[in-house]
């Protein structure tokens, strides 16, 4: 590929003809007569019809032909409308020659959510009150309204969070020119279901043994939401303390660590993106961006946000938030999941009430420096519940979709983890400085699949996730980067050979915060083109088009100029060999330069390669009786078959799967053989014939613990037919599980002065060379087994008759087993006799014919065929004895509940009377019930008679009430 970079100043002439061409607006609601506003409190509620100055106000409508010079926008409504600040007469009067102004009510300071819920109840909420200067908001607020409760401020997007009640908000609060803007503070909800795990998806198997030190390592990954749990095996010792984290530990954000990066100790399900990245954990009450100084000192680089509040059409003061730390910390990176409404629809805005579009849950996601993720089900089909765009302005979002079949906060955990691998394999390479984020969005969005429907949609944006190619594309640097300043082009020159399916380029660049609730998120506007230099062809970038209508939102993207996304893609599939030129193009840059970076890849015609399964662990009929055999290949024709075979004996014989599969699919979901043998795969093509990697179909090993005592412990496996010998893996003094003893027997006894540690597993040793899949890691303290034994229950029978139940947990090493009547002080009161353990019998029982009334305690002793004793847990049993009913505590106070055990066969819906020494009625129960309430009841004696269903008195007694 033959590359060549340079800029060039485009002349006078060429920029205003280019500036009238790109000046036509894109969408409907850019076209609007300057009369007429975005939003219904402009529409509405905005202009008061006064032409003249007027002293007292600060804020104005103003409306242009051409933009006037010095003018202090504050929200602009549309591109010929702003609310602006005027701050005397004479700036006033220069502003009147080529502007009509209107003095401006306060309802252009409302949000969506707020304008739409406009009754002055004295009900309290927390209130987003943005401000030009936080400083002047805080002083006045502290200074005047003394009574209002500051909650927080942020002083990136100039805003504080505050609580009262709705009717202070309209008649206080909404007066102060220090008040540009407020909203409702939202209480934000997380948004998952845990999915069904296939590591095929996304790359994520091709990965991990592939490039295997692409893990994560030295990249700190934030986790905004609840707190994790730290001895989570799979982020056990990796979680970095932190001064935001929630007090509440919820069990989300930990499966969601584990997604990102899980060390995958638990059991191969449990391993993540960046299995060696550490998490920062901060709390999402805080809906605005976290301190950088925070994030910088943790040196946290990429953040997830697995959480949404309702859908959402503004850029309000979070939006802002995030906008103003992600321009002046390029390399931070915030991942958003995209929300699970996807069946609802927007509230307010352009997008009203359009079913199952412009449903993004948060106007942090209003943000246009972030990622936002959508969720594919099991099968790569769009997940119903997944939100969708546009966003409020038309942007695109969600950008990016990953697997989450029952919510869209796993989905973005796969990205953020995949994030976290390029930033490292990007610093490996770089003296480890990190990439900065607009590289990495042109890298991901460029190397997604495109899936749902051709090319950007409002459900999928650019695609799929593939990690494994992302990564893939850093190390082989497939990105360039430079700066671009006003009018200015730069190009990047490229070869495409004769055999290309597709090429496919993207633009991406980090801008700065807009004002807030503006009408647009854009301010520098960055364009890319893709010139073919033997015809002159000019290939504009992919663009939705936004007008507000359902039909209009589902049709496919056309080639034009993107004036509102910050990433723009170009593609061409089956494109011409030859000579092309990549244009960047500095529209419309406010500030002096600035950074961008493309990315870009040319993918080869009639090429294939298999992607799964890529390991033993990829093929497990216990959690998934079908295998989705993965593929990748390029063909022109999608009508090309392949035939797909499997073989069990290295090739000798093959057996075929699928006669003429449409390759195009790259998959084919196959039942799994019930059987425990090598494999390997084969596709047969007109343009080749090719294999896949070896793999095991086995069944995983699955660890027992046999006993747990003082001074040892005992692991068996079940036999691999393939196995050697088998790895014991431990977690000792790291994150990680390493391995520890091989032995060739399908147990081991540990001594625990050796091996103290209590996390173990088991992988086989293949005599093949190939590794299988290691068993679930196991906690031998959290099995339920003890020393040579699990339990010691008891079964109560009618009459009060105890069948004692002693399960052993190993067979081998226990000779007899005695059953122990004990008394309250632990000395033995009646032994039993003896069991003998037989073979591999592992339940004994005992029948004990009398208990007495009140609390009884047993154990089992355990004589070990070397002589050793070995005692259970001591168990109690509360009983009447030989009576029917027992009342305790008797005596009993009036202020104590009366309990009582009923003898094992009466029924507990026996009646029971309550009488006085005299024989007076005090109480008829019908069914007894749970305790006797004794308040009111006389202190002496209480007769009492207990009478069977039927009605004949089964037993009669006396209780004796205290004072």
């Amino acid at each position: 590929m033959a590359i060549n970079i340079f800029l060039r100043k485009r002349n006078g002439m060429h920029c205003v003809c280019l500036y009238f061409l790109f000046f036509i607006p894109l969408f409907s609601f850019a076209q609007t007569d300057v009369n007429k506003y975005i939003d219904s409190a402009s529409k509405n509620n905005i202009g008061l019809g006064n032409l003249s100055y007027k002293p007292a106000s600060a804020y104005y409508v103003a409306q242009w032909e051409t933009l006037p010079k010095n003018i202090h926008i504050v929200r602009r409504l549309n591109d010929k409308a702003a609310i602006i600040l005027i701050k005397d007469k004479k700036t006033y009067d220069e502003l009147t020659n080529n502007t009509r102004m209107d003095v401006a009510n306060n309802a252009w300071k409302l949000s969506p959510t707020v304008e739409k819920n406009n009754s002055t109840t004295e009900t309290i909420h927390q209130y987003i009150l943005g401000a030009l200067s936080v400083d002047s908001l805080l002083f006045t607020l502290k200074r005047s309204f003394k009574e209002l409760k500051i909650i927080r401020m942020d002083i990136a997007s100039n805003a504080v969070v505050v609580q009262c009640s709705q009717k202070y908000i309209f008649e206080k609060i909404i007066l102060l020119n220090e008040v540009i803007f407020i909203d409702e503070y939202l209480v934000p909800k997380t948004e998952i279901s845990i999915i069904g795990y296939d590591r095929s998806f996304h790359g994520i198997n091709v990965l991990d043994y592939v490039l295997p030190n692409a893990n994560g390592k030295n990249i700190v990954v934030g986790v905004k939401e609840n707190n994790v749990e730290v001895n989570d095996l799979d982020i056990y010792k990796r979680v970095v303390p932190s001064t935001l984290a929630a007090s509440k530990v919820e069990e989300h954000a930990t499966v969601i660590s584990s997604i990102v990066g899980g060390a995958g100790n638990s059991f191969y399900d449990g391993r993540g993106m960046a299995n060696a990245a550490k998490f920062f954990s901060s709390t999402f009450s805080n809906l605005f961006a976290d301190a950088a100084g925070i994030l910088n000192t943790n040196k946290v680089t990429v953040q997830n946000h697995s959480y949404g509040t309702i859908p959402q059409q503004f850029y309000g003061a979070e939006a802002v938030s995030y906008d103003v730390q992600t321009w002046q910390n390029k390399n931070i990176l915030h991942v958003f999941s995209a929300g699970n409404k996807g069946l609802s629809f927007a509230p307010e805005g352009v997008y009203k009430n359009i079913p199952m579009y412009a449903n993004i849950t948060g106007n942090f996601k209003m943000a246009k420096n972030i990622v936002t993720v959508g969720a594919v089900d099991i099968t790569g089909n769009v997940a119903t519940e997944s939100s969708a765009g546009p966003i409020y302005d038309g942007r695109l979002a969600p950008q990016l979709v990953a697997l989450g079949p029952n919510g869209t906060s796993d989905a973005a955990a796969i990205v953020t983890g995949t994030i976290a691998v390029m930033q490292q394999v990007y610093a490996d390479s770089n003296s480890q400085v990190l990439p900065a984020a607009s590289l990495v969005k042109a890298v991901l969005f460029n190397t997604a699949e495109d899936i749902f429907r051709t090319g950007i949609d409002y459900k999928t944006g650019y695609g799929l996730v593939n990690s494994y190619e992302a990564v893939k594309a850093i190390q082989q640097k497939k990105y360039d980067a430079s700066t671009i300043s006003q009018n200015q082009v730069w190009t990047k020159n490229m070869t495409v050979p004769i055999n290309a399916a597709q090429i496919k380029i993207t633009l991406v660049y980090t801008d700065s915060n807009a004002t807030i609730n503006n009408n647009k998120a854009i301010v520098n506007d960055i364009d890319i083109e893709l010139q073919e230099m033997s015809t002159g062809n000019i290939y504009k970038p992919w663009v939705l088009g936004a007008f507000a209508a359902a039909d209009s939102l589902a049709k496919l993207p056309s080639r034009k100029r993107d004036s509102l996304n910050t990433a723009e893609q170009i593609s061409i599939a089956l494109p011409s060999a030859g000579n092309y030129t990549i244009k960047v193009i500095g529209t419309n840059i406010s500030n002096t330069s600035l950074p961008f970076h493309i990315a870009y890849n040319v993918d080869t015609l009639n090429t294939f390669a298999f992607i799964n399964p890529q390991h033993a662990s990829d093929v497990n009929r216990a959690e998934n009786e079908m295998l989705n055999i993965k593929w990748k290949t390029f063909v022109a024709d999608t009508n090309q078959l392949g035939n797909l075979y499997i073989s069990y004996n290295n090739g000798t014989n093959w057996q075929l799967i699928k006669q003429s599969l449409k390759v195009y699919t790259n998959k084919f979901a196959w039942q799994i053989k019930d059987t425990s043998s090598t494999a390997v795969l084969k596709m047969e093509t007109t343009y080749g014939t090719f294999f896949s990697k070896n793999f095991i179909i086995s069944k995983v090993t699955r660890p027992n613990v046999d006993f747990v005592c003082a001074d040892s412990f005992r692991l068996s496996w079940n036999k691999h037919v393939y196995a050697s010998g088998y790895k014991i893996y431990s977690l000792i003094d790291s994150a990680f599980l390493k391995p520890i003893i091989t032995v060739t027997d399908t147990f081991y006894v540990f001594k625990r002065s050796i091996y103290p540690s209590l996390v173990y597993a088991v992988e086989p040793i293949l005599s093949n060379g190939l590794s299988a899949a290691r068993s679930v890691a196991l906690n031998i303290e959290l099995q339920g087994v003890n020393c040579f034994y699990k339990t010691l229950n008891y079964n109560l029978l009618d009459g009060n008759k105890l069948d004692l139940i002693m399960e052993l947990s190993v067979a081998g090493y226990v000779d007899s087993i005695y059953f122990e009547k004990l008394s309250s002080l632990g000395q033995v009161e009646k032994s039993f006799g003896s069991v003998k353990a037989i073979g591999n019998n592992l339940i004994y029982t005992q029948l004990v014919n009398e208990l007495e009334n009140g609390i009884t305690y047993f154990r089992a002793k355990l004589l070990l065929k070397n002589g050793a004793i070995v005692y259970t847990d001591v168990i109690s049993v509360l009983t009447s004895g030989k009576q029917k009913i027992s009342f305790y505590p008797n005596p009993v106070s009036k202020a104590t509940a009366l309990n009582y055990a009923l003898q094992q066969g009466v029924s507990p819906n026996s009646r029971l009377q309550l009488f006085d020494i005299t024989g007076r009625l005090l109480k008829t129960y019908s069914t007894l019930p749970a305790t006797i309430n004794l308040t009111n009841f006389a202190t002496g004696m209480v007769l009492y008679k207990l009478y069977e269903e039927g009605g004949g008195v089964l037993e009669e007694g006396k209780i004796v009430v205290m004072p």
